[in-house]
C-alpha cells in the first residue's frame, strides 16, 4: 500500500512538474517573441531617426551654405557702399574742379568781376 501510495505522490508530482515546465516553456515561448518584437521595433525606430539625423543633417548644411552666401553678399554689399560714398566723394570734388575748369566759371567770373565793379564804382560816387 505504501508502495501504491507512493507511486501516486511520484506521479503527481510528475504531473505538477509537467505543467510546470509547459508553463516554463510557455513563458520562455513569450519572452522570446516579445525580445524579437522588442528588437524590431528597435530597428524601426533606429531607421527612422538614421533617416531624421540624415535629414537634419543635410538641412544644418544647406544652412550653413545658406548663411555663407549671405555673409558673402553683405561683404560685397558693404563693399559696394564703400565704394559709392568714394565716388560721391570724388563727385563733389571732380565737379567743382570740372566747373572751375568749364568756359561757364570764366563767363561767372568775368560777370561777377564786373558786378564788383559797378557796385565799387558807384559806391565811389
Amino acid at each position: 500500500m505504501s508502495e501504491g501510495i507512493s507511486r501516486r505522490k511520484i506521479e503527481n508530482i510528475e504531473k505538477v512538474l509537467a505543467v510546470y515546465n509547459r508553463k516554463v516553456l510557455t513563458l520562455e515561448d513569450s519572452l522570446v517573441k516579445a525580445c524579437k518584437r522588442t528588437v524590431t521595433n528597435l530597428e524601426v525606430v533606429e531607421n527612422e531617426k538614421s533617416k531624421e539625423i540624415h535629414h537634419l543633417k543635410k538641412k544644418n548644411s544647406n544652412l550653413r551654405k545658406s548663411c555663407e552666401t549671405s555673409e558673402a553678399r553683405v561683404k560685397e554689399q558693404e563693399e559696394e557702399i564703400d565704394n559709392l560714398r568714394s565716388a560721391l566723394a570724388r563727385a563733389q570734388h571732380d565737379a567743382v574742379e570740372n566747373y572751375k575748369a568749364s568756359s561757364e566759371y570764366q563767363q561767372d567770373l568775368y560777370a561777377y568781376g564786373a558786378d564788383s565793379m559797378s557796385v565799387s564804382i558807384s559806391l565811389t560816387k
